[in-house]
């Protein structure tokens, strides 16, 4: 990856991915949307970092769909399996100052 539009498309990916954990993490929107919003972005990001690097649209696409959307559920999921288990733990407590 020697072209510098294509690093800067490549930290973008990176940016969106970070914003789309925090969002789900922190509850800033509806996770519905925000999961939706984070897919759509990295797909993209990663389109356009491949055609960027002079691949074909076909190339480019692939890469998109698969790096980005895989990527997107990976972090998706971290942050899913994060926020339950925060809530369980919560939970769990309240039930415990509940008792007392």
């Amino acid at each position: 990856m020697q072209n510098p539009v294509a690093w800067l498309l490549f930290l973008l990916f990176g940016v969106i991915l970070l914003v789309t954990y925090m969002a789900i993490r922190r509850r800033w929107a509806s996770p519905l949307l925000v999961a939706a919003l984070g897919i759509i972005g990295s797909v993209i990001a990663m389109t356009l970092t491949g055609l960027a690097q002079d691949n074909t649209i076909y190339q480019a696409l692939f890469t998109g769909l698969l790096v980005g959307g895989l990527f997107s559920i990976g972090i998706l999921a971290m942050a899913w399996y994060f926020t339950s288990n925060e809530r369980r733990q919560q939970a769990e407590r309240t039930s415990i100052d509940d008792r007392a």
